[in-house]
């Protein structure tokens, strides 16, 4: 039997919930996860860049997750071989890698077991094993993606267009946020008001989106439910989010359950409230946070030439 050939392949990251868009919107990055393949005579993983500082064992990883599950789904052993996933994103900031891990392995394992997996089965397969909708449907499709599921349903993705000067500044943390600690924090029920609230803003925050609308995304990406609670275990978040405002961002609040945070402008306003934002972190957390810009990629994950 012939040896797999080297494969590579890219799966952007992405930011989620958004404010009401609580485990249902997702938006794919111009920050990617990268993986490499190539056969060896054993299977191996290596983490590179900001990714040397997750805790999982080789087991653990979701990559190695995706590519296991899609063994599974083809009823094929997968050849053994070396895998290097590297990103300049850290783990644990609320930007999709998880859910980018899991559509690579899916994707990669598929091809390395003869590809007869089609796209959707692969998507439903990542959804499944990420628990949530949102980021493995920006990773495996690109753009952005309003998700719902009607009980045992086929899930429903609407693409949600974006204004094209539309940008974001992500604020990294020089601390992760464990997931399961963050869902921990969020209230068991709300108040009748408080859901009326929140039932309002989708519609406002996506047109807001659309047009650049700046007061509809202000409004609409306000949020009743999670932000206020996770914000409470993210040291200096709050004080970022509001000096964010007071320098001119259109909107403001957590990337996916943090512990970065998504601050969003005009194209031709990020530069300025980068370099600002920039000094605020530095002050409050010295050379260890970062400020990064990104803008949404409508393109989701590919195989590259090795």
């Amino acid at each position: 039997m012939t040896s797999p050939r080297p494969q590579r392949l890219r799966v952007p990251a992405s930011t989620s919930n958004i404010g009401p868009g609580f485990d249902a919107f997702g938006i794919a990055l111009d920050l990617y996860l990268e993986i490499h393949w190539q056969p060896a005579t054993k299977t191996s993983l290596e983490r590179l860049q900001a990714l040397d500082e997750s805790p999982l064992r080789m087991g653990q990883d979701p990559v190695m997750r995706g590519l296991r599950r899609a063994s599974i789904l083809a009823d094929k052993p997968l050849p053994t071989g070396k895998i290097s996933v590297s990103s300049s994103i850290p783990p644990g900031r609320g930007l999709g890698l998880s859910g980018a891990g899991l559509v690579g392995g899916l994707l990669l394992g598929n091809r390395l077991c003869g590809g007869q997996l089609s796209p959707t089965a692969l998507l439903e397969e990542a959804i499944d094993l990420e628990g949530n909708p949102e980021n493995a449907v920006a990773s495996m499709l690109g753009g952005a993606h309003w998700s719902l599921r009607e009980k045992s349903e086929p899930w429903l993705h609407h693409m949600v267009p974006l204004h094209r000067n539309l940008r974001f500044l992500l604020v990294i943390p020089p601390y992760p946020m464990p997931t399961k600690r963050s869902r921990e924090a969020l209230p068991s029920s709300v108040s009748f008001g408080r859901a009326m609230r929140q039932a309002q803003r989708p519609p406002i925050l996506l047109e807001g989106l659309r047009g650049l609308k700046p007061e509809y995304i202000r409004y609409g990406i306000a949020d009743d439910l999670h932000v206020a609670p996770r914000l409470k275990l993210m040291t200096g978040a709050k004080a970022v989010l509001d000096f964010a405002y007071q320098a001119g961002a259109l909107g403001a609040t957590l990337s996916g359950a943090g512990s970065a945070l998504l601050v969003l402008s005009r194209s031709g306003e990020v530069r300025n409230l980068e370099a600002r934002l920039a000094k605020r972190v530095q002050r409050l957390w010295g050379a260890s946070g970062r400020v990064v810009t990104a803008k949404a990629l409508h393109q989701g994950a590919k195989f590259l030439r090795p």
